[in-house]
């Protein structure tokens, strides 16, 4: 498969972002029906968000309280009843609802562009490709419910064994008549997020349905901006092939694609809302190779 190493020059660190034109996004504002707003995100707490193997948790600590009024420095008047109440979190940056930058993943020593893995260091972090260059953007998002597709043509729920492939995406958009067009950013709703194979037994619950080596022609030739869906990982789990991140290395590290994990989609799937206008904040702190969001769709 063809690779977009160079496509936008040589110094490029937003690949396929690049695809969003100013054009898209107000055309994609314009065609908005119902104005409501969706959060994408889950809550950031240790009850609702997945363990994800040896990444620790989220920890919120109490930095000060209202009970703390005395440590204010006596340089002003306080008033009665008057304080203040401030957190410490800590938490990894690929956990809960968050976002990959491209320098997230490497393969045969080399990130996206031909930047090589030496690039980034245990203390500097990326000096390519960090979360800074692709944290911030905006555009066309079109979501398929292939949960909710493939229940409804076999009366089952889909098996969180299942590999999406390109046939089932034009599939589900067809039945949806969801037309996708060059720039959209894709969205894909597998169901798990929202049940964590809690019906499962334990030593089963890591599997995951996500999008297989076979979608990768469907989102390179649909020119897709960006991929986000309500799984660990965009891509099955146990990976296609017995491949480690074999997706991810095709679709971020060779196209330069922004992966967007943990998305809340049950919500846009309820109402039958297929086509949005999404617009994605990540921290941008110097360096890092992803960045906890909280994307917001428009109907």
């Amino acid at each position: 498969m063809s690779n977009n190493w160079g496509r936008w020059g040589d110094d490029d660190q937003r690949g396929t972002l690049n695809l969003i034109t100013p054009e898209a996004v107000k055309a994609s504002a314009l065609r908005r029906r119902t104005g409501k707003v969706y959060s994408l995100a889950i809550e950031l707490s240790q009850a609702s968000v997945p363990a994800v193997h040896d990444r620790p948790l989220i920890e919120r600590y109490t930095l000060s309280s209202f009970a703390d009024i005395g440590r204010v420095p006596p340089f002003f008047e306080i008033g009665e009843g008057v304080g203040a109440n401030e957190d410490v979190i800590v938490m990894p940056s690929h956990v809960g609802t968050h976002m990959d930058a491209l320098s997230h993943v490497a393969s045969e020593h080399t990130m996206y562009n031909n930047t090589p893995v030496g690039t980034f260091t245990p203390r500097g972090g990326a000096a390519r490709l960090g979360i800074e260059n692709t944290g911030s953007f905006a555009g066309p998002a079109k979501l398929l419910d292939v949960a909710g597709h493939v229940e409804a043509t076999t009366g089952e729920p889909m098996s969180m064994s299942t590999s999406i492939g390109g046939e089932l995406l034009q599939a589900c958009a067809d039945a949806q008549g969801t037309t996708i067009d060059a720039g959209d950013i894709l969205l894909v709703r597998t169901g798990w997020i929202e049940h964590r194979n809690k019906h499962l037994p334990p030593e089963q619950a890591w599997m995951q349905a996500g999008l297989g080596i076979d979608s990768v022609e469907f989102i390179r030739d649909h020119g897709i901006s960006a991929v986000g869906s309500d799984n660990s990982a965009i891509e099955p789990i146990p990976f296609d092939e017995n491949k480690f991140l074999i997706v991810h290395i095709e679709l971020l590290q060779q196209l330069g694609m922004t992966l967007i994990e943990h998305l809340w989609l049950a919500d846009l799937a309820a109402d039958q809302c297929y086509d949005v206008l999404l617009a994605v904040g990540g921290l941008l702190v110097t360096g890092a190779t992803g960045s906890p969001v909280n994307p917001i769709a428009i109907g």
